[in-house]
């Protein structure tokens, strides 16, 4: 699926003060925590158009035998130019089976025209009526720069993983409901003196809510 990443606010060039607005924090794995099989099917995938963007994330809390990883593609697609291509950060779920075969699913992507998508945080939380459930959250910053207004925007993207690695096939599906409260943020400073907050604009704030929404019993 293809994620656009839209800013509540209208199109317009930044303001250097504004730019200091929230620092971010990333909850995951990082690369020395990784399987150098691992690493080597990550890189081996990648080219000049497909950088990694670190870390490689443990997603065995919500996938036995699962790792997430995310590539910058700056390729050109149908339709677009130079001028009109968005930033995009391609979301890949990668996992071995129980034949040593390698599978590699592109199961998200997010295209935003102000700025280059970065992520923030990956973790992993309870966030539907299951007992017990875990699933995957993505939470993606991107710097906005315009003429009235500069920041951060803040998109949370849940998903839930379901199927099995070692069988090859595992299917990866955005909880939409979860995750309306989380996109669409803006921690924004205007032109004229005003400012945006972002409700939640880290693991901590996400978790909260998710929290109060889908209470473990």
């Amino acid at each position: 699926m293809i994620r656009k990443i839209v800013s509540t606010v209208s199109i317009a060039s930044a303001l250097a003060a504004s730019l200091a607005l929230t620092a971010l924090t990333t909850t995951s794995a990082h690369a020395a925590d990784v399987p150098a099989t691992v690493v080597q099917q990550v890189d081996s995938r990648g080219d000049a158009q497909h950088e990694l963007q670190p870390p490689i994330i443990d997603a065995s809390a919500v996938m036995p035998g699962a790792w997430v990883y995310f590539t910058d593609n700056t390729s050109k697609r149908p339709g677009q130019t130079d001028s009109n291509r968005p930033y995009t950060l391609d979301a890949h779920l990668i996992y071995q089976d129980a034949d040593h075969a390698w599978h590699d699913q592109l199961f998200d992507r997010y295209e935003e025209d102000g700025g280059i998508p970065q992520i923030a945080s990956v973790f992993f939380a309870h966030a539907d009526h299951t007992a017990h459930s875990r699933s995957l959250v993505v939470l993606v910053r991107t710097p906005q720069q315009h003429d009235d207004y500069g920041g951060d925007s803040y998109d949370g993207y849940v998903y839930k993983l379901t199927g099995s690695a070692a069988r090859g096939a595992v299917f990866v599906g955005l909880q939409s409901d979860a995750s309306a409260p989380f996109i669409g943020q803006c921690q924004c400073g205007f032109r004229d003196g005003r400012t945006q907050h972002a409700r939640y604009p880290n693991a901590a704030a996400i978790r909260n809510a998710l929290a109060e929404s889908f209470p473990e019993k």
